[in-house]
């Protein structure tokens, strides 16, 4: 028995005792191709009857069925063979949403997390907020399209924005939704002016939950990306701005107001002006190249350094020097296990990771490890999923804050 459920246990409460009985046998299953009803038994530790009372009722919800057996070695002796039960993955589907200022990109998944397809529009930045939440939604629902999915077969939907979710109480509670809440002020125009939950839920006909599109990206980088063995995190975003997330324990850290890890709004780290002249320079680079999207400058930038262009070299230095002195301040603060570089211009390779660790290394009391990203421009709606993954989870185990995939 687990340590939740043995102090459940000790408390008399026996509805919660069943539903953590029944959150380790979903988790359970989700990890296993298929299971027996002793091997069930052996993994959540129960007795047998109630073993059988915790696959019922999955079998009711419709989460989990009866399967073929595994092909058995030859010469296994005669019997009865044992029946096999699978975690049906294809009972539900979330998506994930992301809202950038020259994108918007949405992810489908099954309930494992197998992402079933992906859809992305390019934006432009100066565009008005009404539009690019309809952008969103319309990106969404091609999205779901592609994976041959019906609006009513999507069970959760979750979306990552640029910028700091408040409550209006002033207490972040991603769980319930940022109804009546906004963005900071260095976020998407408009938004600040707009309930975004509530014009992508209207939009799209399902309650959407909406968090901040770093600490999504964090998350992601932990679910599926550079961090999967690592549970205490500090995520370092280089994109068209900088950004952080926290991780601890696996969770992400919001803080108070949702602001735990918005660094950048320190003056004294430069990172606004080492992002305006990486931008100046990319311009500089696109002038008369029409055919360069808005949005992908750092590319060019990228690109130039690689070819030993001092003035972007240097521009590109100076960004992942600035970057790392925010990484410490982090890193000192909560001593993770590991320090994960991500973003687009994460994928400008040592060009950016080498600089970065350099500067990282002469701020630390310690080696620190430092990786990057594995995640790409998906990791915003990637982690989005996973959000509303755990909402789905969390409605049908009815036991706020435990994760069965855990």
């Amino acid at each position: 028995m687990s340590q939740d459920s043995e102090a459940a246990a000790r408390l008399g409460d026996s509805s919660l005792l069943r539903r953590l009985n029944l959150a380790a046998a979903l988790g359970a299953f989700i990890k296993s191709p298929s299971l027996t009803l002793r091997e069930l038994r052996e993994i959540v530790g129960v007795s047998r009857p109630t073993a059988e009372d915790l696959l019922a009722e999955l079998l009711e919800y419709g989460r989990v069925e009866e399967t073929a057996a595994p092909r058995q070695p030859a010469g296994r002796g005669a019997g009865r063979p044992a029946r096999h039960f699978r975690f049906r993955a294809e009972s539900g589907y979330v998506s994930g949403i992301d809202i950038g200022a020259h994108k918007t990109l949405a992810v489908v998944t099954d309930l494992r997390g197998n992402p079933l397809a992906l859809h992305r529009r390019d934006l432009d930045p100066g565009l008005p907020a009404a539009d690019r939440l309809r952008a969103a939604v319309d990106t969404a629902r091609a999205c779901w399209a592609d994976a041959g999915l019906e609006p009513g077969d999507i069970t959760g939907v979750a979306c990552g924005v640029t910028g700091a979710l408040r409550a209006p109480e002033g207490v972040f509670d991603v769980a319930a939704g940022p109804a009546g809440s906004g963005l900071t002020p260095y976020s998407l125009p408009g938004f600040t002016e707009v309930d975004v939950a509530a014009a992508l839920s209207s939009g799209l006909g399902l309650k959407v939950t909406v968090a901040n599109d770093i600490k999504l990206a964090a998350l992601a980088e932990h679910w599926k990306g550079a961090a999967q063995d690592h549970r205490d995190i500090v995520y370092m975003f280089a994109g068209h701005r900088a950004g952080a997330g926290v991780l601890l324990d696996g969770q992400v850290h919001q803080g108070r107001h949702g602001a735990a890890g918005e660094i950048g709004a320190l003056p004294m780290l430069g990172w606004e002006s080492a992002v305006e002249r990486l931008h100046a320079r990319g311009a500089e680079l696109a002038a008369g190249n029409t055919s360069m999207p808005a949005g992908r400058e750092g590319e060019l930038v990228i690109a130039s350094a690689a070819l030993q262009d001092p003035e972007s070299i240097a521009v590109l230095i100076e960004f992942a020097e600035v970057l790392a002195r925010g990484a410490a301040v982090l890193t000192l603060a909560v001593d993770p296990e590991i320090v994960v570089l991500g973003g687009g211009m994460s994928r400008g390779g040592a060009i950016i990771a080498e600089p970065f660790r350099r500067e990282l290394s002469k701020l630390m009391l310690f080696p620190i490890e430092v990786v990057t990203s594995t995640m790409g421009a998906d990791s915003v709606a990637l982690g989005a999923a996973r959000l509303a993954l755990d909402a789905v989870f969390a409605d049908l185990l009815d036991v706020p804050g435990v994760d069965p995939r855990s």
